[in-house]
């Protein structure tokens, strides 16, 4: 499975979100899920299975590019931006897990 070092920004929204940059976060597709995992300090890791994710999409924020994960599950907060500079190998990962990717 492949995974991907950045950073997240993690929270209710946008503007009310905590901002991990890179290389403090990590995207891992596994046979389960799209584990989550910030290192900072501790490590917290969250496994989002593959059918709670609802679509993914590219987002561009000055000169950064991040994928906003849209998900339906009460585990994690509701806003998840994935900041990462291979967003189009992440994109054809998404893909190939069935994950609906917007243009």
């Amino acid at each position: 499975m492949h995974k991907f070092r950045g950073g997240i920004r993690i929270g209710n929204s946008f503007h009310d979100a905590l901002n991990y940059t890179w290389p403090f976060a990590e995207a891992d597709f596994t046979e389960s899920g799209l584990q989550l995992s910030i290192f900072f300090f501790r490590t917290t890791t969250w496994l989002l299975p593959y059918n709670d994710i609802s679509g993914v999409s590219l987002k561009k924020v000055f000169f950064q590019r991040g994928i906003i994960i849209r998900h339906h599950s009460a585990q994690l907060p509701e806003f998840l931006l994935f900041w990462t500079r291979k967003d189009q190998p992440f994109l054809e990962e998404c893909r190939n897990h069935a994950i609906p990717v917007a243009d």
